[in-house]
């Protein structure tokens, strides 16, 4: 048998499996209460007004939604995301925006563009595995900067990269997966400063700023005050229409921008016009608004739910983040606990939990693990903490 390893790149050699698609197969069983999995419910998605859109964009605008289209996206689709942005008081215009297949493809066009082997980039400690998978994958160093409960530390920003003089800084200040952590504006403020200081970038990956369920929380982002062209903004229709919907999108400046479109033409010439069509007519019904309201009261019941049972629960056992938006809540046991070794007797249990480590770039973070209160029912989200209760008896 051939030795396929020795065609293998260096760049692949660095490839990094997700701890959290290795969970994949306990999601839709039955018989798991799963916190593992970070999808959206089905019970969010618009099916019925997808169904009659995309018959619609099919029959009546084949010669687009099933041809080639262009590599930037669907002029109109990118005009609607340019409005988005400015709704969140991003100045832009359409020049700048790019769709992609997901916001996936997005850190893996612009590490493909930025980064060489080598290169440093800057991730929060917790960090999205997704998105370090893709740095990994260019033969990046990885560095962690210390988060609490008001996002990113700066002084431990400021240390790190004074030390490994970083290219990028990867952040999602906005309920961040898998923390559930919403950074301050003032920390927003200070990371501006200190990339200005040290002369890196800032990707800035904002899936979940839509996902917001309590008053107050303030989500505008790093973008609207980048006044030296800095950050690279990263969203989605993922979270709030449907993930099989690859739709996400760049926002990057000038001569960047141009790069990227030209990355993209090599990676698959244009993103899907079918789910671009379906997207980019549903805004325009003006139908995302009332969308992105159902799916925000849809979730904060459930959120409310699992923060209730941690408190019955795991009070005085744990501390866990509050999940003001997204999805996700980030639950920290004592230092002697690895939850990862616990692993097997919760499936056994029939519950299902991500054990916090893989997010942690520096081997941190074994005594911690990230639960989504997206899939379950109210009643199967109480009956799971119990049962993970038990497991860490």
């Amino acid at each position: 048998m051939t030795d396929y390893s020795t065609f293998f790149s260096r760049d692949a050699a660095n490839f990094r499996p997700s701890a959290i698609r290795a969970f994949a197969k306990l999601i839709n069983d039955p018989n798991i209460i799963s916190f593992a999995g970070g999808v959206p419910s089905p019970e969010t998605f618009p099916a019925e007004a997808m169904s009659e859109i995309a018959a619609r964009v099919i029959r009546d605008r084949r010669e687009v939604s099933l041809q080639y289209g262009p590599t930037r996206g669907l002029p109109r689709l990118c005009e609607g995301i340019a409005r988005i942005c400015e709704e969140r008081r991003i100045a832009c215009t359409t020049a700048g925006v790019m769709v992609t297949t997901g916001s996936q493809q997005a850190l893996d066009l612009i590490a493909h563009t930025l980064l060489d082997p080598g290169d440093v980039v800057l991730v929060e400690l917790p960090t999205y595995i997704g998105g370090s998978a893709s740095f990994f994958a260019r033969s990046a160093v990885l560095a962690g900067v210390a988060q609490d409960d008001e996002g990113i530390v700066p002084e431990s920003l400021d240390e790190v990269a004074s030390r490994t003089k970083p290219k990028l800084l990867y952040t999602i200040p906005n309920f961040q997966n898998p923390s559930g952590r919403l950074m301050t504006q003032a920390r927003r403020d200070a990371v501006l400063k200190l990339a200005s200081k040290h002369g890196f970038l800032i990707i800035e990956d904002d899936p979940y700023g839509e996902l917001l369920y309590v008053e107050g929380a303030d989500t505008t982002p790093m973008k609207s005050r980048d006044e030296e062209g800095r950050v690279i903004y990263l969203g989605s229709f993922s979270k709030v229409l449907a993930p099989g919907l690859r739709c996400g999108w760049i926002l990057a400046p000038g001569a960047l921008s141009t790069q990227l479109e030209i990355a993209k033409q090599a990676a698959d010439l244009c993103s899907g016009m079918l789910d671009q069509s379906i997207v980019d007519e549903f805004c325009a019904t003006g139908a995302l608004a009332p969308q992105i309201e159902k799916v925000r009261a849809f979730y904060r019941g459930k959120r409310a739910t699992l923060i209730d049972a941690l408190s019955r629960h795991f009070s005085g056992r744990a501390e866990w983040t509050s999940a003001a938006g997204g999805l996700f809540t980030f639950v920290t046991m004592h230092d002697d606990i690895d939850t990862a070794s616990r692993v097997a007797d919760a499936v056994a249990r029939g519950v299902a939990f991500i054990p916090g480590g893989p997010f942690f770039v520096d081997g941190s973070g074994r005594n911690t693990m990230r639960l989504t209160f997206a899939k379950e029912t109210d009643e199967r989200i109480q009956e799971g903490i119990k049962r993970l209760a038990e497991v860490f008896d």
